[in-house]
């Protein structure tokens, strides 16, 4: 499932976002893939409460690679648009997930599977950009 959302999501960038150059893009990609998780951790410790914790160890478990991609783009001269992409990424998968809890499709089972994702270890591929 892992490497299922690994691959939605950098096809997803390859077609929706304008990165001029290929370290743009696969920042954009560690952006969006991080923001994925981040989101949906922080929905389960909202929604959930018998997620809670687990959420909360998993989400200490991104933070690293936030501060990872921080340092990779305050050093990078990045386009207009690249920088566009970046910030949008949390905005857009914060509406999904609006909508997707609206719908009463946030569940404790999706919580579980998130957290079991990150807990088993991120894409080593995708994270790349940033080690």
């Amino acid at each position: 499932m892992k490497k299922i959302v690994s691959l939605a999501l950098a096809s997803a960038l390859a077609f929706g976002a304008n990165a001029s150059e290929n370290q743009s893009y696969k920042l954009i990609t560690v952006s969006t893939y991080l923001n994925f998780y981040l989101l949906n951790l922080n929905a389960c410790e909202d929604y959930h409460p018998s997620t809670r914790s687990a959420a909360y160890a998993a989400e200490a478990t991104l933070y690293p690679y936030f501060e990872k991609l921080e340092k990779k783009l305050s050093k990078m001269d990045i386009n207009p648009k690249d920088k566009e992409a970046i910030a949008n990424t949390v905005s857009s998968r914060r509406e999904k997930l609006n909508m997707q809890i609206a719908d009463d499709e946030f569940t404790v089972e999706h919580c579980n599977a998130v957290i079991g994702i990150v807990n088993d270890g991120l894409d080593s591929k995708i994270l790349e950009a940033v080690n």
